[in-house]
């Protein structure tokens, strides 16, 4: 007896998706402003009209592909966290995340590089995350003054001296071991935490 045909595991892109799926590709290997519109409906396979349906331009393209990633980003550091573990070992398991997430995820991660040093005309408010949508390891994880278990220094020297060099290591082309992972964190958590 002849069984049916199997169903598709993958569930075909919707247009917007292929749009934003194309505009990743056509960014990690060519910079935002060699991206013609043209080439973003050739990989897509969607017209300009479709395109324009669903975006108004290239920036609204751009910035619509940065919220996927950063969503996708936050989701992938902050899986397996509890609000239950405490500040050091939180802190270790999102850099442990973190560095799997660059490893992983190499052109999100290239087109975030170029996302936020090319001053690109669609980037984001610097405080655009209301309070009340932080979530819970946001908050612990500022500094003292602000409620958290940080240290004082600037918030992009705190960025640099953490989620900086978790993407600098993950850019490498040795796979680091879990055991070292945790011990850079753990000399790194020594670096930021704040000191009673």
């Amino acid at each position: 007896m002849k069984s049916g045909p199997s169903k598709q595991t993958k569930t075909k892109l919707s247009k917007r998706d292929a749009i934003l799926n194309a505009m990743l590709d056509v960014v990690v290997e060519r910079g935002f402003h060699d991206a013609p519109m043209s080439l973003i409906a050739e990989r897509s396979g969607a017209s300009a009209g479709v395109i324009y349906h669903y975006f108004a331009s290239k920036e609204e393209i751009i910035q619509a592909l940065y919220e996927r990633v950063r969503v996708l980003k936050r989701a992938s550091l902050l899986e397996g966290y509890s609000p239950e573990m405490d500040a050091k070992e939180a802190f270790i398991h999102v850099a442990v995340n973190s560095y799997r997430f660059y490893r992983k995820h190499l052109r999100e991660m290239r087109f975030l590089d170029q996302f936020e040093s090319a001053g690109f005309i669609c980037v984001p408010e610097e405080n655009a995350t209301p309070e009340a949508e932080k979530t819970e390891f946001e908050r612990r994880f500022r500094s003292r003054s602000k409620g958290g278990f940080l240290n004082e220094l600037p918030p992009e020297v705190i960025q640099e001296m953490t989620l900086g060099l978790v993407a600098r290591l993950a850019k490498q082309p040795r796979k680091l071991s879990e055991r070292v992972l945790r011990e850079v964190a753990e000399k790194v958590w020594l670096a930021v935490r704040a000191v009673d």
